[in-house]
């Protein structure tokens, strides 16, 4: 698993379009990580070592910002919905590339993750509550 820190997360309704957002950015030399089904929401939930795992740093945020359960509630009820979550490292400077790719295949409710940080990126989302 990648390091979290200087990550882009986002959800894609789309299987096949996850998939193909993972190729996109593995050929752009990014390191990527989808998440789908039971699967995905063990490893969001992944508290046995709380240096990985994409909710130990949405926590370490809540501690800065109480606002951690809202963002990985979304992303929980997405993959509980059947869509699926990719991550994937990038630095500030390539942030945006990311989003774009992102969003070619689908992806929306993005947000950059730092270490104490995180900005909502790309469009507004889907609208889901």
């Amino acid at each position: 698993m990648h390091e979290l820190t200087g990550t882009v997360v986002a959800i894609i309704d789309s299987r096949e379009d996850a998939q193909a957002a993972l190729v996109s950015l593995t050929t752009g030399q990014f390191e990527a990580e989808l998440l789908h089904g039971q699967e995905g929401r063990a490893h969001l939930s992944h508290e046995e070592d709380e240096s990985v795992g994409l909710s130990s740093v949405v926590k370490r945020l809540a501690i800065a910002f109480g606002d951690e359960m809202r963002i990985l509630d979304r992303l929980d009820r997405a993959l509980e919905a059947g869509r699926s979550v990719i991550s994937v490292d990038v630095d500030d400077e390539r942030a945006a590339d990311v989003a774009d790719i992102l969003e070619e295949h689908g992806g929306h409710d993005m947000w950059r993750l730092g270490e104490w940080s995180f900005n909502r990126i790309g469009g507004e989302g889907s609208g889901e509550g």
